[in-house]
């Protein structure tokens, strides 16, 4: 008998270590009881503490990924996470159309947790006007907020909504400005840029260095909520819950930044 389950379309990248990635999203999801299904963009050699080598997907069998899910399920929902180069988002982005009307939650993935860059300096400008625009929703933290808006810095909450309005003039619908970077030493605070008004999600900050997958969590966990059906402000929220859990009960593996407990 077939159940009426949601299901979300990762694009992304592998992660060998298994914190991030379509790894965390295939996780993630299973937590939350939606079926994941994937289309990989790269394979990428990596562990906890850097990124040995990564190898892209040829953008016809990241083409034929998406086209076979397409086909024969009923997408809810899409997450794209590390698109590498212009090549592998020309394939994306020409898939996608096939897949219209379905919400897309973009993880700006730049650089690793150890500093590796997992999109080429040279595919900005194409992921700025050409991925961008596709974002239901756009979830970067400050680092990438600040490449993508070319501000010198974030400090306060002024400057979240001057990046907030930069990043919306680039052609996404709403934004999640992870706030995890800012010096508090008591919260760590998000903020969402939804129908020109900004919402604060709070919650307690955790002292670890096991927060590798984070961002690929948060923006998971809030595809496959928007796949149940919520709206954006609640998927955000409970999303936020999630992730704020599986890092107060992270995992102390491996000799760098461990992983997020995505079964908390």
């Amino acid at each position: 008998m077939k159940k009426n389950i949601p299901i979300v379309l990762s694009i992304a990248g592998s992660d060998s270590s298994g914190g991030a990635g379509v790894q965390a999203d295939i996780k993630t999801l299973n937590t939350m009881k939606v079926f994941a299904t994937t289309a990989i963009t790269c394979v990428t050699a990596q562990n906890t503490v850097e990124v040995n080598r990564i190898i892209k997907i040829p953008a016809s069998i990241i083409s034929a990924q998406i086209e076979s899910v397409r086909k024969d399920f009923n997408i809810s929902a899409i997450k794209l996470g590390m698109l590498y180069d212009k090549e592998i988002m020309l394939a994306v982005r020409q898939s996608l159309k096939s897949l219209r009307n379905i919400p897309i939650i973009i993880d700006p993935v730049m650089i690793s947790k150890s500093g590796d860059n997992l999109l080429k300096p040279s595919a900005i400008k194409f992921f700025k006007e050409k991925i961008v625009p596709l974002a239901y929703l756009l979830t970067p933290n400050l680092e990438e907020a600040l490449k993508l808006t070319q501000m010198k810095r974030i400090r306060n909450e002024e400057d979240i909504k001057e990046c907030c309005i930069k990043l919306s003039r680039l052609g996404a619908k709403n934004i999640l400005l992870k706030g995890g970077h800012i010096e508090n030493p008591k919260k760590s605070i998000d903020y969402l840029f939804y129908k020109r008004k900004i919402y604060r999600f709070e919650s307690r900050r955790y002292r670890t260095v096991n927060t590798h997958g984070t961002g690929c969590t948060l923006s998971a966990a809030i595809s496959g909520n928007i796949a149940k059906g919520m709206d954006l402000i609640k998927a955000t929220d409970e999303s936020k819950k999630f992730v704020t859990k599986a890092i107060k009960k992270s995992l102390d593996i491996g000799a760098g930044s461990g992983p997020l407990n995505h079964f908390p």
